[in-house]
């Protein structure tokens, strides 16, 4: 029963620790890469940070536009409702 044994053990995986160029080479590739990613980013969001501070005061123009309008409106309606109280006095005389 050894001899049965000994036929299906899988001999164990060796590991190899020498240092290779590639390995250094690879290593340093990956820094190198994650510095690049890490400035990209950066440009990419100051970049965004200037896009929503111009969307930021395009709404602030039109928040005023709005608050323009919406007085217009008013002073529109009080113009109206004096020029109807006008027409009814005049009607009435």
């Amino acid at each position: 029963m050894s001899a049965s044994q000994d036929e299906f053990k899988r001999p164990k995986p060796l590991l190899d620790r020498t240092i290779t160029y590639g390995h250094i080479l690879t290593a340093i590739s990956f820094v190198i890469a994650g510095t690049a990613a890490f400035f990209g980013m950066k440009a990419e969001l100051q970049n965004v940070d200037q896009r929503v501070a111009k969307i930021e005061a395009t709404l602030q123009q039109l928040a005023n536009v709005v608050v323009q309008t919406a007085r217009q409106d008013e002073r529109l309606n009080a113009i109206e409702r004096r020029v109807d109280r006008l027409e009814q006095s005049s009607t009435h005389r």
